[in-house]
């Protein structure tokens, strides 16, 4: 897809063309605690995306290092939704396969969706086990925390059954979570 397209998809979304109000001050980066840690900022990956450099902004690790503090947005002078922005392009960056090589946290995202998906509510056990399935290492890193949590009885192995659940899962547009479970 173009960046054209790309740029376009991304405007379409509910807080796409909010983005447009953005005026660059950099209050965002200046806000954010992990901007040190992220190749570019709130404010450089905005104005990617106003350029239609759409690729660079999806392929960054910025969205993946968000960790939803609404400290961008509390401070915002345009009040612009930067984490809703932030997740849009993380879904973006997955349904195009533009995720950062570098990250684990989109593996960790989609085992999210393929629970809730599935199970109409989230079990942590089940999503450590499809997470764990791709990244055997970080599991056995946790398997003490799994292990202490089972003993204090803080984690079901087997996730119960929401009665709702086909609601659930017709409320949640199945094809949109297709796109991006994979």
């Amino acid at each position: 897809m173009d960046e054209k397209n790309l740029q376009n998809r991304f405007y379409d979304t509910p807080y796409g063309r909010k983005i447009l109000k953005c005026i660059q001050c950099g209050t965002c980066s200046a806000s954010c605690p992990l901007t040190g840690l992220m190749e570019h900022g709130p404010r450089e990956i905005f104005a990617l995306i106003r350029d239609g450099d759409m690729e660079p902004a999806l392929r960054s690790e910025t969205p993946w290092y968000c960790v939803s503090c609404y400290q961008c947005i509390a401070r915002c002078p345009q009040e612009i939704p930067v984490i809703d922005l932030m997740y849009c392009l993380k879904r973006m960056s997955i349904e195009y396969d533009l995720v950062p090589d570098s990250h684990k946290i989109p593996d960790l995202y989609r085992a999210f969706s393929q629970v809730v998906g599935h199970h109409g509510r989230i079990s942590e056990a089940m999503v450590m086990a499809h997470y764990g399935m791709l990244h055997p290492l970080d599991a056995l890193k946790n398997i003490s925390v799994a292990l202490e949590l089972l003993k204090r009885k803080r984690l079901e192995i087997l996730p119960q059954q929401i009665i709702g659940r086909r609601w659930v899962a017709q409320l949640s547009d199945r094809e949109k979570v297709r796109k991006y479970i994979k």
